[in-house]
């Protein structure tokens, strides 16, 4: 039986692991092309609408993806609650997701003029609006699947998104030669049309009318509301840096930075697919109340991500410079800089990423949605002065020293809440179902 556990836990960590690294290759190979074909102040422009969707991408789906990815974890054993949270879950992302792009439609002239100076902005946004509605079905779709374990099928449909994004973008881009607007029909089209037949993934677990669809979405909104905060603030937290650039500097400055984060985002690619299986794990386990196992599970966990970090920090810090003059161009130099500051705070962070929705998947998602606003006020600050001051160079010093912040608060936090102390619960009720991740 333990056997049986493990491998099923390693595969799913490979399938986690082919999704994470295929979006990442086609994100970088996007951002090439990209750079090559409309240069730093398209890759800008671009990056910027980009950062905005991901950003409305988290009201659109109102937390409901983690929260089915926890709910889902915890009843494993009742198909008929699974069926009844799936459900509602889908109906309650068609509204908010469809909210958020009206939202975002209303307000792209005031984004676009008033904020970022750039008008050609406007029906860029106006474009971007109109997918909210499917990528939130998408998200709840993605919420279930992990919940359930299901990481192939998670894994196919996050592939398939990915490569229907590169192939549209490539053809409007390239062949049609539509620069920015292309790119941003380049990833909108294929998500309308992923939301659209990603709900064949869960359909047996669909029912027409959930009856407690009402009750279930309560509970997701109370969930949700801390989730969808809490990531809103993260990624407010981590692109601040790019879009105050935006803001201070001009598209072409966004564009350098955004070559600097293509390289660093893949120090978080195996933590990032590490976490898929993490957070399902400490979910189940904490149904169990089996503490000793989350415990363990976050120790063993953290520590290998460290090892991986550091080997992959030397091979950016010997040949960064030489990767961004051939896979980019010259151009594209005065992005070393900025890589180097921003591995410091990466690097640390990183190692958190492994294990860093477990504060949600033990309950406590107003504690990290505290942690998030104290962090993200921070990075505020520290980049509105320090850009200001010292550009590109002042950006990932700012965004570097509140990562670092950022880790530090969130595990004290997380050995806080997984000590048998503060949960009370005697060392005779602790078992122990640990699943090693790598063995």
């Amino acid at each position: 039986m333990f056997q049986l556990k493990l491998n099923k836990t390693m595969k799913n960590f490979q399938w986690s692991l082919i999704s994470l690294i295929t979006a990442s290759f086609i994100h970088l190979m996007l951002r090439i092309m990209l750079g090559k074909e409309i240069g730093p102040s398209g890759l800008g422009i671009y990056t910027l609408i980009f950062t905005i969707y991901m950003l409305g991408m988290q009201f659109a789906g109102f937390g409901i993806g983690s929260a089915l990815t926890k709910y889902i974890a915890e009843y494993r054993d009742n198909l008929s609650e699974i069926k009844e949270f799936i459900s509602a879950g889908i109906l309650g992302s068609i509204v908010s997701g469809s909210v958020m792009g009206v939202f975002l439609y209303i307000l792209s002239n005031i984004i676009s003029i008033l904020f970022f100076h750039n008008p050609s902005m406007i029906n860029l946004l106006k474009f971007t609006s109109l997918c909210f509605p499917f990528i939130a079905v998408q998200k709840a779709v993605i919420g279930s699947l992990n919940g359930l374990m299901d990481m192939k099928r998670y894994a196919i449909m996050n592939i398939t998104q990915s490569i229907s994004v590169l192939i549209f973008t490539a053809f409007f881009v390239h062949s049609l030669d539509m620069n920015v607007r292309g790119a941003v029909l380049g990833f909108v089209i294929p998500t309308i049309l992923v939301g659209l037949v990603s709900p064949i993934f869960i359909r047996n677990y669909l029912k027409v009318t959930p009856k407690f669809a009402n009750k279930i979405l309560k509970e997701f909104s109370l969930f949700g509301f801390y989730v969808v905060l809490t990531n809103s603030i993260g990624i407010i937290s981590t692109e601040i840096d790019s879009l105050m650039i935006g803001y201070f500097m001009n598209a072409t400055d966004v564009g350098y930075y955004a070559v600097a984060i293509i390289f660093i985002q893949g120090l978080t690619l195996i933590p990032d697919a590490i976490q898929r299986v993490t957070t399902p794990l400490i979910a189940t386990f904490y149904g169990k109340r089996d503490i000793e196992s989350i415990r363990s599970l976050i120790k063993e966990t953290v520590t290998k991500v460290v090892f991986i970090i550091l080997f992959i920090d030397l091979i950016m810090i010997i040949f960064g410079k030489t990767l961004i003059r051939i896979i980019f161009t010259d151009e594209f130099i005065p992005a070393y800089p900025p890589l180097l500051i921003l591995l410091i705070g990466y690097s640390i962070y990183a190692a958190y990423v492994s294990i860093g929705t477990c504060l949600a998947s033990i309950g406590k998602v107003q504690i990290i949605f505290k942690i998030s606003v104290i962090c993200a006020g921070l990075n505020t600050i520290l980049n509105v002065i320090l850009i200001s001051k010292f550009g590109l160079i002042g950006a990932a010093c700012a965004t570097s020293a509140s990562l670092v912040f950022t880790t530090l608060t969130n595990m004290y936090f997380v050995n806080k809440y997984t000590s048998k102390k503060y949960l009370g619960i005697p060392d005779s009720n602790i078992k122990s179902y640990h699943t090693p991740l790598v063995k």
